[in-house]
């Protein structure tokens, strides 16, 4: 197999068709979105403490504030998963229309091929990782109610106290051990879900068939995975290398100014540069994330398509 030529082709798709950073864009949004909420727990004012003491309705509009924005965070943090789905699905589809020139018209109609398979595209998610998610919480329930047994065994005396200490951290190890053991696990559900994943999309298979599918595809053509893997990992350094060196270079374009302006009653355009340097950078890293995420993408999708022939029927979608 020709792997730079695969990265070459991989590029020039992604390039050529720009509509396709949008979808790429998506995807990666959706896969990383956490909504979290950190309340301090250092200094607290007194008088704020005694207020919610004797103010019992405070305490309840600001617990029913809380429960609303945990809420909303939730409810977008589904959305933005079900679109990064729809769009990564619509990538792939409209790569291998294009690898088998039946190109889509857009971004409007790849993107509702994805959605088309959005539900099937879910539960192939949640199926395959949600063993992961029941090994770590049962992990953790043992490693509790082991906790609660040892302090309940060793519960009085200095000896008692040094065994129980020893006991938890003999514990610890193991917990850490077979947490670690999760690791490699999770890379090959990983490479199992990327082509399960073109296998549900692309032809039409069943959410069980795909991860069948995923395995199969992983395990007859391990050798050229890896090199792919590989060459992924380099030039993600090299991108790594030039966007800090773009951000840099930003970041004292802003810098500069302001500290000049420092000493100054500019205070408004002190805010304005800030502003403007925080939108660029996050402008130039949405673009650089996109158009990587694109490019890794289709080039899988290519090889993906070289690793189990290039028979897609297309009328169903």
């Amino acid at each position: 197999m020709d792997y730079m030529d695969m990265l070459k082709r991989g590029w020039s798709t992604a390039w050529d068709n720009k509509y396709l950073w949008i979808l790429g864009f998506l995807a990666a949004l959706g896969s990383g979105s956490k909504f979290t909420y950190s309340f301090s727990s250092g200094s607290t004012d007194s008088g704020f403490a005694e207020n919610l003491a004797s103010n019992p309705a405070f305490l309840g509009t600001l617990a029913a504030g809380l429960a609303a924005a945990t809420c909303i965070g939730l409810i977008l943090g589904i959305v933005l998963w079900l679109v990064s789905l729809a769009a990564r699905g619509g990538l792939i589809q409209s790569v291998a229309r294009l690898e088998l020139h039946k190109p889509v018209s857009g971004f409007g109609e790849a993107f509702k091929l994805g959605w088309k398979k959005v539900w099937s595209l879910a539960g192939l998610t949640i199926l395959l990782f949600g063993i992961v998610f029941l090994i770590v919480i049962a992990l953790i329930l043992v490693f509790v109610f082991s906790g609660g047994a040892l302090a309940a065994l060793f519960s009085g005396g200095e000896d008692a106290m040094s065994s129980l200490a020893a006991g938890f951290g003999v514990m610890s190890l193991c917990f850490v051990g077979l947490l670690c053991l999760l690791i490699p696990l999770m890379i090959v559900l990983n490479f199992i879900y990327a082509f399960a994943f073109r296998g549900l999309v692309l032809r039409d298979l069943s959410v069980t068939d795909s991860i069948r599918h995923g395995w199969e595809v992983l395990r007859d053509n391990l050798a050229p995975i890896i090199m792919l893997v590989l060459a992924f990992l380099l030039f993600n350094i090299i991108a790594f290398i030039i966007a800090a060196a773009i951000l840099f270079t930003l970041g004292l374009g802003v810098a500069v100014p302001m500290g000049l302006l420092a000493n100054t009653d500019a205070t408004f355009l002190q805010g304005l540069l800030a502003v403007l340097g925080v939108l660029t950078a996050a402008i130039i890293s949405a673009i650089i994330f996109a158009v990587l995420t694109t490019w890794q993408s289709s080039t899988f999708t290519i090889a993906y398509l070289n690793f189990t022939g290039k028979d897609i029927d297309f009328s169903e979608a």
